[in-house]
């Protein structure tokens, strides 16, 4: 479609786009800035008689001063473009040329809905890989835009970098790429060899902590694994490197490179943290590459200096972690949180004066109880369950998402005087005296946990409170809903209409099998 057919569309009625039906020449021009698709008739593209098709199934938006364009996906099914899946208040950036399937049935291809966008030139809107539509008077998340995956448009998982030209993708996403192409999906260099980038996926990890509402599914983490086809050897080829002579050899030695043990990237001896010897001479050494002062701080004064350091860990200890000193090239364990290194002191947990350094459900390590995470924003990413500061928000959704089930406990609570930490502390009570009954065993009032576990947990624990409310402590309003025959399990409680309708604390009785 050029220009010229664009401006004769314009002058006619001034359509922005178009939606042509694929494998057909049927076109809707689009002529809204918000244009919803659905089964209702209101809707500026309906589908009346499908009932695959929600009732506002998404809706297609312009913005007219930016002329970026995006789907938001409202439906139950979900929304696919480009073969990527899009779920309910996920939103899309769309450009030329991008298929959209309002119905998409991989085992019943006739039942397809898809049409292909169609935009100006002129109007067609730079990729921006956000996960939301630009919102005025707010900033971009530049650090969400670093971490997506420019192939499923979602945040990375189990990511790879390419060499020689190091771009990043989802593992399971390039494994779809490479059985096509030999060449980088986004600069067509051919790749050499495929890395484990661990500082990304640490970073990914770090960026969730913060941002919990962003995470993949269950299903989509389980999706991804199964379609990651990049094996071991893939990621270990043998590499060719020959010794010059003043090393005292001329032979060639074959070894195996990019190790992909948990402590491939966090053993290096160049990894220096703020106990090794020589800290902040070297700090000092990046900072102001020029001659040292006529009066160097001597090493005493620097390890002195550091032990002064502000912490925002408890001291329950007689030994202050800030007093040991790494030994030389010793290992070290990057925080998931703040990204910066610390001692690896896990083999000396039998010591009392030792702090844990790893949530003991996930394993991953975290510095807040060693010396004090320094992360601004972070509530406490490892504490013990009970000490977790996992905040008000916390009873966002906290009952399987439903937020009509979790308003009903924030009201009970809130109507004696109660907050999130009092239903902790009467559940953590109940766990001990097994009258809750988890399906980790490991977790108690004492367990050393991460926030992301920790929040889990308390979900948990929250739907045991909850299922153990007296009906006459609730408004008739609640208690008179009949139960949901799928209970707990239902995939449909997270839309408000069936949450208010239908009790879901309660366990599935159909089709249980």
């Amino acid at each position: 479609h050029n220009n010229a057919s664009w401006d004769m569309d314009s002058r006619r009625g001034r359509a922005w786009g178009k939606l042509v039906k694929v494998d057909s020449s049927e076109t809707v021009m689009l002529f809204n800035s918000e244009c919803t698709v659905g089964r209702k008739k209101g809707c500026y593209l309906s589908f009346p008689a499908n009932k695959l098709v929600s009732g506002e199934h998404c809706k297609i938006v312009k913005d007219e001063s930016s002329g970026l364009v995006w789907l938001e996906d409202m439906s139950t099914n979900g929304t696919v473009i480009n073969m990527s899946k899009l779920v309910k208040k996920q939103t899309h950036m769309l450009q030329n040329g991008d298929v959209i399937y309002f119905v998409y049935r991989k085992s019943e291809p006739e039942q397809n809905k898809s049409y292909e966008l169609g935009v100006p030139c002129s109007s067609r809107p730079e990729v921006v890989s956000s996960s939301k539509p630009p919102v005025e008077g707010t900033k971009t998340d530049k650090m969400e835009e670093s971490l997506t995956c420019v192939i499923c448009q979602d945040l990375l998982h189990d990511c790879v970098s390419l060499q020689p030209c190091m771009h990043v993708f989802c593992a399971a996403c390039y494994s779809g790429w490479m059985e096509r192409s030999s060449l980088c999906p986004t600069c067509r260099c051919p790749v050499e060899r495929i890395h484990k980038n661990h500082i990304l996926n640490n970073l990914v990890e770090a960026y969730l902590i913060q941002h919990p509402e962003k995470c993949r599914s269950e299903d989509d983490l389980k999706s991804m694994d199964s379609r990651n086809k990049i094996t071991q050897d893939m990621l270990q080829p043998k590499v060719e490197r020959s010794f010059s002579d003043e090393e005292g050899s001329s032979d060639y030695l074959f070894e195996l490179s990019d190790n992909d043990s948990d402590s491939s990237d966090i053993s290096q001896p160049l990894v220096m943290c703020r106990q090794c010897p020589g800290y902040r001479s070297d700090v000092n050494q990046l900072l102001f590459p020029m001659p040292p002062p006529p009066n160097p701080v001597s090493e005493e004064a620097a390890a002195k200096a550091s032990a002064e350091m502000p912490s925002t860990s408890s001291d329950n200890n007689n030994e202050s972690p800030q007093e040991y000193r790494c030994p030389p090239q010793g290992c070290h364990l990057i925080c998931t949180c703040c990204l910066q290194p610390m001692p690896d002191r896990r083999a000396e947990l039998g010591n009392q004066q030792v702090i844990a350094q790893q949530c003991v459900l996930c394993q991953r390590p975290f510095c807040h109880m060693y010396w004090g995470c320094q992360r601004i924003g972070c509530q406490g990413c490892l504490a013990r369950f009970c000490d977790l500061n996992l905040t008000d928000k916390c009873l966002d959704g906290a009952l399987n998402n439903n937020n009509y089930e979790s308003e009903v406990l924030r009201n009970y609570l809130s109507s004696r005087g109660q907050s999130w930490k009092d239903l902790l502390k009467d559940s953590l009570q109940g766990l001990q005296q097994g009258n809750y009954l988890l399906t980790d065993c490991r977790i108690s009032a004492n367990a050393i946990l991460c926030f992301c576990c920790g929040l889990r947990a308390f979900k948990e624990l929250a739907y045991k409170y909850r299922q153990n409310i007296p009906s006459s402590e609730l408004p008739a309003t609640v208690t008179s809903r009949p139960d949901c025959y799928w209970g707990r399990n239902c995939r449909t409680q997270v839309k408000a209409h069936h949450a208010a309708k239908f009790n879901h604390i309660c366990e599935q009785t159909r089709f249980k099998s």
